[in-house]
């Protein structure tokens, strides 16, 4: 059976008929049953066809029947952050041609789109997105919930986070469940400033990346419960530094910048909440050394060190400026539109230009992340813009602005 799809689709790519290919060997009726598989043959006479199409039959028919058990481990390489094996394996499986005649090219489809998507290659993602089924009911169930995972993870990177729940909560957990799942749950709910749901799911994740002893997953799920917990602004914040030394130390343990960089970020944040700008500046320095400067992970870290140095007084107006002109110019290359905005929120509240700064907020940022979900950001400048407009007397404003945070109370 398999040797008759291997012998198909390499005729097929040689460009040559069966009559071609069965000429001085077989007839070209039983060359057509071969590959159908509804006849019995001899290993002599596929030794034959295979030479003539110039492949190891042996090998390729192992190379088709492995396709499953090499998708399987890759799915969990990907799930583990076990990224530089993950490479590996991709391209063993990108160069495997005979996927395509597999059973399992949906699954390889979902299973690449995923990995871009957790690589933040986005690149190839339309392309890879087209390659997918209209209609993900005509899957297998295992493969209806990849297709659901893949897809919220999809709308998470797109900034739709709303749009990423409604989609990860249709998964069936008993038919697909993971660590990873979990995780991405966590994250969506954490964008959608729900710190109870994210915590709950950051905890299953965490039970199932302990199980199996995979460490990257339990530096970031625990990671992610940490700033759920800090959400409380009024906790004791003796536990939380001894909960992110000891993730800090496993960071080194498991030779992950990547995870250090945004741990420190992290912390950075919860020190600047409570005020602590010295240690928060200190710490997103140390983070953005981590991370490659053209990205929007830098990004993210940059703009914590500027509001920390601007709230804190501890550089100047000159050197905060600069930085914000460095970040924009990053943002643009990019395409970064939340930094863009954020960036220069910044600017015209470094140059003390108020009403420039509250006209921008209320007419271009807020809007940007009501629409796209970024809740927690949006909540921080509507209670900004709603002191403002009360200081000066613009009642039905301060209003319609303190509307949007009690309507997100009610859902």
């Amino acid at each position: 059976m398999y040797e008759g799809k291997v012998i198909k689709f390499y005729r097929e790519l040689a460009g040559i008929t069966q009559e071609q290919l069965g000429h001085g060997i077989c007839s070209t009726t039983h060359i057509s049953k071969i590959e159908r598989g509804l006849t019995e043959y001899s290993s002599e006479i596929t030794d034959m066809l295979a030479k003539k199409l110039d492949i190891n039959i042996e090998k390729e028919v192992r190379k088709l029947t492995e396709i499953k058990e090499k998708l399987d481990m890759w799915h969990e390489m990907i799930i583990s952050f076990n990224m530089q094996a993950a490479a590996d394996l991709q391209k063993e499986l990108a160069s495997n041609q005979l996927i395509e005649i597999s059973d399992y090219k949906t699954l390889y489809y979902l299973l690449s789109l995923k990995y871009s998507l957790k690589q933040g290659n986005l690149t190839n993602i339309s392309k890879q997105l087209k390659k997918l089924p209209k209609n993900q009911n005509n899957l297998p169930p295992y493969e209806q919930n990849l297709y659901k995972h893949v897809m919220g993870i999809y709308q998470m990177i797109m900034e739709n986070h709303p749009e990423s729940i409604q989609i990860l909560k249709k998964i069936d957990f008993d038919k697909y469940t993971n660590a990873l799942v979990f995780y991405d749950l966590a994250t969506a709910y954490h964008y959608n400033n729900s710190p109870v749901l994210a915590y709950y799911y950051a905890e299953k994740a965490l039970q199932l990346y302990k199980q199996k002893n995979y460490f990257l997953g339990i530096i970031d799920a625990e990671n992610l419960m940490i700033i759920q917990i800090e959400s409380n602004q009024y906790r004791d914040f003796k536990e939380t530094k001894e909960k992110y030394q000891t993730l800090l130390n496993l960071c080194d343990l498991c030779h992950s910048p990547d995870r250090k960089a945004k741990l420190l970020h992290n912390f950075a944040y919860e020190n600047l909440r409570r005020q602590k700008y010295v240690e928060a500046l200190r710490l997103y320095e140390q983070s953005m050394a981590l991370k490659e400067k053209e990205t929007g992970i830098y990004l993210l870290s940059l703009e914590g060190y500027i509001r920390t140095g601007w709230e804190g007084n501890l550089l100047s107006q000159e050197e905060l400026l600069k930085h914000v002109h460095d970040g924009l110019l990053i943002a643009k290359k990019v395409q970064d539109n939340i930094y863009t905005i954020v960036l220069t929120i910044h600017k015209y509240s470094i140059l003390q230009r108020e009403e420039q700064y509250y006209k921008y907020i209320a007419t271009k940022a807020l809007p940007y992340f009501r629409e796209h979900g970024h809740l927690i950001v949006a909540e921080r400048y509507e209670k900004e813009l709603f002191h403002y407009y009360t200081r000066v007397n613009e009642i039905d404003r301060a209003l319609q602005t303190a509307g949007y945070v009690f309507e997100r109370i009610g859902k």
